[in-house]
């Protein structure tokens, strides 16, 4: 895992830049998001190719923006390890990225929250709340599928990937979950639940996301509320590109640079780097 550290350290901390923006044209610029330098969440999955990887979160204004995974795997023949990377959006606006690489991310949307209308209403203090938070993600019960057809439960992580109790955007409270596989620890499933004060009253809300190559669907109590189905041309992204997922390099396991990796319609290609 100190592998992977030093690698994740190393690509996010220079390459990309990410802005919230009114979706209303022409596009609004605001402040570039707050990187948290130190991961949230780490994970492996021996299950798929003894996987292991680093979750990361920008905020606004202490609210979760956008989520990464860094992770990696084996190459099947230079001696080092694939670097992947796997994005999503969770800002409610559209987001801006600006990166100076071959892959590109650009969202189309910001992530839509539902009311959770059955829901208690929202505790008055903090502790109370997280405690409301966790019974709420409870209620959530899913399973994925995989490229061989085989099905996959999945389960809640109990402990958020991320609080915040504090921010400054209308949200009393808020909480990002993630729910994993039997295959490992490897978040397939985001889910946030956010209690939001508007016109006095206080009410909880909920949003999803795919953070998985794999199909995945999500109940609620016994009522499907999320869905992802890859298929041809949505297997790195989904509709809106709230999700993107691509190959980015290959690395030793000292994190020396052995090649670059370039998605294109015929497949990836493999650049090498020489030494100088």
């Amino acid at each position: 895992m100190r592998f992977m550290l030093a690698v994740c350290v190393l690509i996010l901390g220079f390459e990309a830049k990410l802005v919230a923006c009114d979706c209303k044209p022409p596009p609004a610029p605001k402040k570039a998001l707050e990187l948290k330098k130190e991961p949230v969440f780490e994970w492996i999955n021996p299950a798929r190719n003894t996987q292991q990887g680093a979750v990361f979160v920008w905020l606004r204004d202490g609210r979760p923006a956008a989520l990464a995974c860094v992770f990696s795997y084996p190459h099947h023949k230079l001696p080092g390890r694939v670097v992947m990377h796997e994005l999503h959006a969770l800002d409610p606006e559209k987001l801006l990225v600006t990166r100076e690489e071959f892959h590109q991310w650009k969202p189309e949307a910001g992530l839509a929250r539902k009311e959770l209308t059955d829901a208690p209403a929202p505790a008055e203090t903090a502790g109370a709340r997280l405690v409301q938070m966790r019974r709420l993600a409870q209620e959530f019960t899913g399973h994925s599928v995989d490229k061989e057809s085989k099905r996959w439960e999945l389960r809640l992580l109990p402990t958020p990937l991320y609080r915040y109790p504090a921010a400054k955007t209308g949200i009393v409270d808020g909480a990002l979950f993630s729910l994993v596989s039997n295959a490992g620890t490897d978040p397939e499933v985001l889910l946030i639940i956010e209690a939001r004060e508007e016109k006095g009253k206080t009410r909880w809300e909920f949003a999803c996301g795919r953070f998985s190559d794999w199909q995945l669907h999500l109940e609620r109590k016994d009522k499907e509320v999320f869905a992802s189905i890859p298929g041809e041309g949505t297997l790195t992204n989904d509709a809106q590109h709230l999700y993107r997922i691509y190959p980015e390099r290959v690395v030793t396991p000292e994190g020396k640079l052995l090649a670059r990796i370039r998605q294109t319609p015929k497949g990836r290609e493999l650049i090498p780097v020489e030494d100088k």
